[in-house]
């Protein structure tokens, strides 16, 4: 009996996101709708120094939404998210002004890496993560890839930038989050890589670009069962890491905000950091995927998008926090 019972627990998120997969007809409307499903203030708890700003369920018409899985702020007031399907997406945040963006480009929802496979077929790139870096190019994560995608600024062409060292990460395990720091070092993060005992993972510091500098791997420490998913720095150049981890019964997701210092980055152990705020309350709950921290004059707000796995028991969620730096553990 428990040996069936423990059969029928490790199948159950298999079934959530079978039985409830969401069949979709071609349709390539460039529409986004925003439904604001913010919950009351006493409903909001775990957050600690983050205040929930807003919640909207996301939707559109095009079978190209969904599966967000890297989200970049590129300038206009606008973001731009890259899904696990090759596909990007460009829109405007509620309560944001872009006024220099004409109506028409408001949205939309596009292939992501033009590139033909032998039979013609378009490639399909399963895009994890995502950075702007300061000459305006963009550098994409890949799962089950030894590669990055750098795309020039002026988006035209591509490249792919071997990292020998991603070789050795296990399948699956990718770079799901990666980031630029405040003093130019670039990080990768792997989602199942390393023994994980007591909550270990492993990344790769790079002193400068992939493509300019050899990476030091290095081991980080994460809430217990808890994996990373995309990462960002604060403006004193600490890192705020979004961490999730499935939970059973019942099935859903539970994500995480923590604080990592990278002055205190040492190779030779593993680097420690501090649980701020957990996301587990059944009106906010979703799997989060994509985050964007935006230094504004009242403090940074904390961009949060989930990826709905295609499902029709999920939902794509855009989460809007404040965070008060004045609160942060020092």
């Amino acid at each position: 009996m428990r040996r069936g019972l423990a059969i029928i627990v490790l199948l159950i998120p298999l079934l959530w996101t079978t039985w409830g997969w969401r069949e979709v007809s071609r349709n390539h409307q460039q529409a986004l709708h925003f439904a604001n499903i913010t919950p009351p203030s006493d409903e909001v708890t775990g957050l600690g120094p983050f205040a929930l700003e807003g919640l909207w369920r996301m939707s559109s018409p095009n079978s190209r939404f969904g599966g967000w899985s890297a989200m970049i702020e590129i300038g206009t007031g606008q973001f731009l998210a890259f899904s696990d399907r090759n596909m990007r997406l460009r829109f405007t945040p509620p309560g944001v002004a872009a006024p220099d963006v004409p109506k028409a480009s408001q949205v939309g929802i596009r292939r992501a890496i033009y590139q033909r496979k032998r039979g013609r077929d378009w490639s399909v790139f399963d895009i994890e993560s995502a950075v702007m870096a300061p000459d305006r190019s963009i550098w994409l994560g890949v799962e089950d890839d030894d590669r990055l995608i750098r795309i020039d600024a002026d988006r035209s062409k591509g490249a792919f930038v071997e990292i020998p060292a991603l070789k050795d990460w296990p399948v699956n395990g990718g770079p799901e989050a990666m980031t630029r720091l405040t003093d130019g070092r670039w990080m990768l993060l792997c989602e199942t890589c390393g023994p994980r005992r007591g909550g270990l993972h492993l990344g790769l510091a790079f002193p400068d670009a992939p493509d300019r500098s050899q990476p030091q791997p290095f081991g980080i420490e994460l809430p217990v069962g808890f994996d990373p998913v995309e990462m960002a720095p604060l403006p004193d150049g600490r890192l705020l890491i979004l961490t999730r981890r499935l939970s059973l019964i019942p099935p859903h997701f539970e994500s995480g905000l923590v604080l990592a210092d990278p002055a205190k980055l040492d190779p030779k152990r593993p680097w420690q950091t501090q649980e701020l705020a957990r996301i587990d309350v059944r009106a906010m709950r979703e799997n989060y995927e994509a985050m964007v921290v935006k230094d504004t004059s009242k403090g940074p707000e904390v961009w949060l998008l989930s990826d709905e796995n295609g499902s029709a028991l999920q939902e794509t969620r855009l989460m809007k926090l404040r965070l008060d730096m004045a609160r942060l553990p020092h």
